[in-house]
């Protein structure tokens, strides 16, 4: 299931270049990212594996998942580690 996951991600960050994305993708896609932008864990264009922060829904200590964030992001399915979206 995550591979699916990541290589949706990845396939919609290619249509998106080209144009191709559909709206509703773009619409999930910008709303996950107004989380990530001013997210701790966020290192770069990357959910940094080695930095913590405390998911919003179990209060436990996560790691970030190590994606590239605008993939992500273009992947419906996948889940923010933090639990933000």
């Amino acid at each position: 299931m995550q591979l699916n996951n990541i290589l949706t991600g990845w396939a919609n960050l290619v249509k998106d270049k080209f144009g191709l994305l559909d709206e509703n993708t773009k619409r999930i896609a910008s709303i996950r990212l107004v989380h990530c932008n001013d997210c701790p864990v966020r290192k770069n264009n990357v959910c940094d594996p080695n930095s913590q922060i405390k998911n919003q829904i179990t209060g436990e200590f996560v790691k970030g998942c190590g994606c590239n964030i605008a993939a992500k992001a273009l992947s419906p399915a996948s889940q923010c580690p933090a639990a933000k979206w």
